[in-house]
């Protein structure tokens, strides 16, 4: 279902200071359900990340355009680009984005998950948040650091 959202007429565009999609993305949003694009493009940030740098593009040659040309309509919109890039930033630092739709909707995606789920499972100590590979590892922990809090992973007999 990726391959859909590659298709090179979707994309991302600036409307004001937010991020929504263009027509096409919007009415595929609207074919596919928000949490089904939501998860999607979650799995897929390079997708995302691919629109975004069309929209850098766009504010690199309208920030030529205004420095070098002084094109007064590039100067102008060259604001909204500016912001543009700090989200752009932040999705680079493994921020969240998010991609505003009608009706107060909004995608959100990040280009790092926020958490990692692990292959092998694993045991926490709920008090210094150590992650043990056994049950007794986690016994044996709690025994040497937290022997007041023994009751927490043991059972008594």
């Amino acid at each position: 279902m990726t391959h859909a959202f590659e298709d090179g007429s979707l994309g991302l565009k600036l409307k004001g200071y937010l991020i929504v999609p263009n027509d096409a993305l919007e009415n595929k949003i609207a074919v596919y359900t928000l949490r089904i694009v939501q998860d999607i493009l979650s799995d897929n940030p390079e997708v995302v990340d691919g629109w975004l740098r069309k929209i850098h593009e766009e504010y690199m040659t309208k920030k030529r355009a205004c420095d070098f040309e002084d094109d007064p309509v590039a100067c102008f919109n060259l604001s909204t680009y500016e912001e543009f890039e700090k989200h752009l930033k932040s999705w680079d630092d493994g921020g969240m984005l998010a991609i505003s739709l009608p009706g107060n909707r909004t995608i959100r995606v990040s280009k790092k998950p926020l958490f990692s789920v692990s292959k092998n499972p694993a045991e926490s100590c709920e008090e210094c948040r150590m992650t043990f590979a056994t049950v007794r590892e986690l016994v044996r922990h709690y025994r040497e650091k937290h022997p007041a809090s023994i009751e927490k992973v043991t059972i008594p007999i």
